[in-house]
């Protein structure tokens, strides 16, 4: 029952003492190792299961023990197994429940959930996509509903919603529930012949990443001023690309490169870029080495590349874009 007091205490100094090891945890494995992407996908699963159960120890000191079966998830970068050495918060909570004391009990939990996140190094996410939300923390049937309101709502910012949650990735607790959610969703949108249109519109416009002349373009204003947007124009039309052909084929594996994986035999001309995904998740790991703030993990120093690794990156812009485009002819008939 929420709100017995019948378990151990947690109290706040020892609730910080946790969290200050879990972040000196967080700097050694993850700054201070060499790291592959899969390697580095592992490292943050690690913390970032370590501090749901520091939240879920605290929320249950106070609070008790959950009084429904639930799911935490993560979505964004790391839904799809493509965290950076830096990351921010996208992540939500779903329970078997529909008592309103309940859903208090667990809005609790993320708060407690994205505090244990922040003092372990995540930054939390400026849209607010948190399981401390009540948009992202609804009971199963709650979550349903909302989703399919989403899609009817056909809004930009609806829509977008929607694609974030595509890429949930269930790392605690009942696993159950996410995949049974999204199941749910992609047999409402094949009910709804132009719904993957509206989303393939959703994600359609593509920044520019090579000029007139060949060259690399780079920001030309605010802080990352001179600097390539290796988020935007390299990894997104990928990333936009197989989230959408995972929905049309009903994919329910959040990794991008599993979608690839998955995808069948029709898409052969897709698959082939796999590998070339990989590749470019491995060179991004070396290339991004070494900065020390989130705010700059998305972008590049072009002078610090060699020819080569230039020529390579617009290799991959070009085929990138060539992919969506192709992704998008494909879904828009």
């Amino acid at each position: 029952m929420a709100g017995a007091k019948s378990y151990p205490t947690f109290n706040d100094k020892e609730w910080d003492a946790e969290l200050r090891l879990l972040f000196e945890e967080r700097t050694n494995t993850i700054h201070k190792q060499e790291h592959t992407s899969a390697s580095l996908q592992e490292s943050h699963e690690q913390i970032i299961k370590k501090a749901v159960c520091l939240a879920l120890k605290k929320t249950e000191s106070e609070w008790g023990k959950p009084p429904a079966h639930f799911a935490f998830f993560l979505m964004g970068s790391g839904g799809r197994l493509e965290q950076s050495f830096w990351s921010d918060q996208d992540h939500g909570l779903i329970y078997e429940s529909s008592n309103e004391e309940d859903a208090s009990y667990f809005l609790h939990l993320g708060r407690d959930i994205v505090y244990a996140l922040e003092k372990a190094g995540y930054e939390r996410c400026d849209g607010n996509v948190m399981a401390s939300s009540p948009k992202w923390c609804c009971s199963y049937e709650t979550w349903e509903e909302q989703l399919k309101y989403w899609l009817r709502e056909d809004r930009w910012e609806t829509l977008r919603y929607t694609l974030t949650f595509v890429d949930a990735r269930s790392i605690y607790g009942k696993h159950e529930l996410v995949k049974r959610l999204k199941q749910a969703t992609f047999q409402f949108i094949k009910t709804q012949p132009r719904m993957i249109k509206r989303l393939t519109d959703n994600t359609g416009r593509l920044k520019k990443g090579i000029g007139l002349f060949n060259q690399l373009l780079v920001e030309t204003k605010g802080v990352h001023k001179g600097k390539f947007d290796f988020k935007q124009i390299v990894l997104f039309p990928y990333v936009n690309g197989l989230r959408l052909l995972a929905i049309e084929q009903q994919i329910l594996s959040s990794s991008t490169v599993d979608r690839f994986q998955q995808l069948p035999s029709e898409h052969d001309n897709v698959k082939k870029m796999k590998e070339s995904f990989e590749r470019l998740l491995e060179q991004r790991v070396k290339w991004q080495k070494g900065i020390e703030q989130y705010e700059h993990i998305h972008h590049l120093t072009i002078e610090n590349l060699s020819k080569d690794e230039q020529r390579q990156l617009k290799n991959w812009v070009r085929e990138g874009h060539r992919l969506y485009q192709t992704i998008e002819r494909l879904l828009k008939g």
